[in-house]
């Protein structure tokens, strides 16, 4: 009797330690798409990562929130350039926004940038607002030539 209470303890034990890294698993949510053309030449992934955001404060007391972002080029496809193309949010209540083509010429933060084939770029996009992400309704990337793609929650296949 003794090793099926230790059993059950063990057990329940587990599942506890398990629960706060299952919960965690699940709130690291994000938006993708995969986009390609008949030919495979344009051939990625991008993903916006919500939940790895930082609201900024500047020295004049305004701030912006920054948002992880990455592309991932598959093999076979031609170089992906990222022209300073824009991520949209809309949130629930309607209002509608998308990120801000910073100064930087390179790094985290700069709006031109190129991806090998076979490679993934990690980027950050910020975003002239402070808003919570639990709000967010939906997120479109919208590229140069007025093509707009809805971008998925990973959580609501």
């Amino acid at each position: 009797m003794k090793q099926k209470l230790l059993f059950l303890a063990l057990i329940c034990g587990a599942f506890l330690t398990l629960a706060p890294t299952s919960a965690k698993a699940q709130s690291d949510y994000y938006y993708y798409e995969s986009i390609s053309n008949p030919s495979k030449t344009i051939n990625f992934l991008i993903g916006v990562y919500v939940t790895k955001n930082e609201f900024i404060t500047r020295d004049d007391g305004t701030g912006y929130t920054k948002i992880r972002m990455a592309v991932i080029n598959q093999e076979g496809a031609e170089p992906f350039k990222w022209s300073d193309y824009k991520i949209y949010i809309k949130l629930k209540n309607n209002d509608m926004f998308y990120n801000y083509t910073t100064q930087a010429k390179d790094g985290d933060l700069s709006c031109n940038w190129t991806v090998q084939p076979g490679q993934n770029h990690i980027q950050y996009v910020c975003f002239d607002k402070a808003f919570d992400i639990n709000q967010i309704d939906m997120i479109w990337l919208g590229m140069s030539d007025n093509k707009f793609f809805d971008l998925v929650r990973s959580d609501k296949k």
